[in-house]
């Protein structure tokens, strides 16, 4: 007999990322990631897939590998604490490549004996140049336990990083028959990015010494020359997506002058000798990258891949997660998935294969085949077999909006038709993020419980260009119209939900959201806002993106029509609020301070609202997709326990 979800059910999922084909493109390499609980953290674990036979296996149970690269086809490199290591799949045996004095973050092949690697580079830390190795040590401990920061940037955190003020990631050369490793960066050079191929290193990033550009400039350093050519100057365009093709760079880009930061992009072509910059493909209708939100996909991954002629890549289309391919030579794109959530790919002689989310699954890997995705792994078909999953059903609101909002329900697992059930309004992050069917555990959780969890995608998400995507300066104005518009559709077209049982949550933008709905209206009888934002003002100055999302999304700083950023503000509304709400933040949590949830916190407090702000200590902004598994777990039962209170009870 199946069972419902449980808040622990993800403490067994395997979260498959990072699929890599060798050389020859026989066989696919790939992480695995599952949490430990009771080391309170998550292990990697190298797999391996052959294409051919489908075949799968595990490689490496003793190495915990974040980052690899095959060097052959039997060899695959990733970096350790000390060095570079070599793991070879014949014999499943690690050796040492060779030691590094730095602590390698990401490394590659780039041509002949050489490796290009990135590492982290403080500023302000003592340099071992000119001093023994026991005055080096001194000066290192004594600058590590100086129990201060010097702030001179901004910004001067990084969600997940913590204090950042003099730290870059630069890139450094290694040439292993002379065991040589020297940096190409400069100290205050910052990298974004980088890619290496034929003796090519391409990477993009800025020197900055005081604020920070979001636009980054476009480089190239030839090995065997020893040169670096600045490609694209820095502040110019919003760099989206990068990749080599023969003597040309390719580039999705944009200036953001018409719809700001989040503003999709062209494809462009520089020519690394001539530096002539080219519109090679619009693209603005639709976004690079996958925008689909879900619980199950934490880890990294690639997704841009040039393989022969074409630049492969994965884009946001209305609710669905695709993969797109672009002719270099012709300009021309062709859709090769319509469906499903795809967040990794890699290509090689025209073989395909990707991580994707299809229908309920988790996601498992896939290969292209005559045109649909074929499924090559089941770790995670347990889940199908074992748990209840509710299948979400599409549903769409035709309000105020000039187009239909688009969503989707969960009923409840051991749903009986006619009888009563509460239900859950969820929204996404963001704001230009997307809902799709995809599987999330926290609405299987609810579904599990006896909720109905419904979730729409209203303007300002993602997938549908950008002037949907685009509501600067109408925060908690069309975005609230299009979430209430869209809940009467639900009530109307689904009868059982108990109308006097609903209760809203949402993290991010979605705890933004929801501070602004329970500031405006009183139909939700309980409410969980998550790494929210209250205060954009506050926001502003003390987050790692507030100096310029702020007044990106609002239109207004403090310095500028503050009254307009007060008036997107929800903490200008919290004296209205009535619902009792549950705020869950991160102490670490840079990207939005936990300042917005003591702000909001104590503002419905003074004002007799129930509230309780669960304050989860180390935490960042990442808590629910991939927080520390005990702190994951706490957060789901922390909800749990507030909605079956205020909410789950009838009367």
């Amino acid at each position: 007999m199946k069972k419902s979800f449980t808040c622990e059910a993800f403490l067994n999922f395997k979260f498959i990322n990072d699929p890599q084909l060798s050389p020859d493109g026989s066989l696919t390499a790939f992480l695995v990631k599952k949490a430990d609980i009771k080391e309170n953290n998550y292990k990697n674990t190298l797999y391996l897939l052959n294409n051919e036979t489908g075949s799968v296996w595990q490689m490496t149970s003793a190495w915990n590998i974040t980052s690899y690269c095959w060097e052959d086809e039997k060899n695959i490199l990733f970096p350790t604490a000390s060095g570079c290591s070599t793991l070879n799949i014949d014999s499943d045996t690690v050796s040492e490549k060779f030691p590094l004095s730095v602590k390698a973050d990401r490394l590659l092949p780039a041509g002949g004996e050489s490796y290009v690697l990135t590492a982290s580079f403080d500023v302000d830390a003592p340099s071992p140049e000119g001093l023994s190795e026991e005055e080096y040590n001194r000066q290192l401990d004594v600058y590590k336990n100086r129990g201060f920061e010097h702030i001179r940037e901004v910004p001067f955190t990084l969600n997940g990083a913590g204090f950042v003020n003099g730290k870059r990631k630069r890139i450094y050369l290694y040439n292993s028959r002379h065991n040589q490793l020297e940096p190409l960066t400069e100290p205050m050079f910052h990298t974004a990015g980088i890619k290496a191929a034929d003796g090519k290193i391409l990477y993009i990033g800025q020197s900055f010494a005081d604020i920070k550009s979001l636009k980054n400039g476009v480089y190239i350093y030839d090995v065997d020359k020893k040169s670096h050519t600045c490609l694209l100057e820095p502040d110019r365009f919003l760099v989206k997506g990068f990749e080599l093709y023969q003597n040309r760079v390719i580039l999705n880009l944009t200036d953001g002058a018409s719809y700001g930061n989040g503003e999709n992009g062209d494809f462009y072509s520089i020519d690394i000798e001539t530096k002539e910059l080219k519109l090679l493909s619009p693209h603005q209708d639709h976004c690079i990258g996958n925008t689909i939100t879900s619980d199950v996909k934490p880890g990294l991954g690639q997704t841009t891949v040039v393989d022969g002629d074409y630049l492969y890549y994965t884009s946001t289309v209305e609710m669905a997660g695709i993969i797109e391919r672009l002719n270099l030579l012709t300009g021309e794109q062709t859709r090769l998935t319509k469906e499903g959530s795809v967040d990794f790919l890699d290509v090689k002689n025209g073989r395909l294969v990707c991580v994707s989310s299809c229908g309920c699954l988790l996601p498992e890997l896939y290969i292209l085949e005559e045109d649909s995705l074929k499924q090559k792994t089941h770790l995670n078909d347990f889940i199908q077999e074992e748990y209840k999953i509710s299948v979400p059903e599409y549903i769409e609101s035709q309000g105020s909006a000039p187009f239909p909002i688009q969503g989707y329900i969960l009923k409840p697992a051991d749903y009986t038709p006619g009888k009563k059930y509460p239900g859950i309004l969820a929204i996404h992050g963001g704001p230009r993020l997307t809902y799709g069917p995809v599987f999330m555990h926290q609405m299987q959780l609810f579904a599990g419980q006896g909720y109905f969890v419904f979730f729409c995608n209203p303007r300002g998400s993602e997938g549908r260009g950008n002037e949907f995507g685009d509501i600067r300066r109408r925060f908690g104005d069309i975005d609230f119209t299009d979430f209430m518009e869209f809940t009467d559709t639900v009530l109307d077209k689904y009868p059982d939900i108990d109308r006097e049982r609903l209760a809203v949550e949402g993290g991010s933008y979605g705890g933004f959201m929801t501070n602004w709905i329970i500031g405006h209206t009183n139909r939700f009888k309980a409410a969980c806002s998550q790494r929210s934002i209250a205060n954009w003002t506050g926001m502003e100055g003390t987050t790692d993106i507030g100096y310029y999302f702020c007044k990106g999304q609002t239109g207004a700083s403090h310095m500028e029509d503050h009254e307009l950023q007060w008036k997107q503000s929800p903490l200008k509304y919290a004296d209205k609020c009535t619902t009792p709400t549950l705020f869950i933040h991160g102490d670490s949590d840079y990207r939005c301070y936990m300042q917005e949830a003591f702000q909001m916190f104590a503002a419905l407090k003074i004002h007799g609202c129930p509230a309780k702000l669960c304050l989860f200590q180390g935490e960042n902004h990442e808590l629910s997709r991939s927080g520390r598994p005990k702190q994951r777990l706490k957060r789901l039962e922390e909800m749990t326990d507030w909605f079956q209170a205020y909410v789950k009870k009838e009367g």
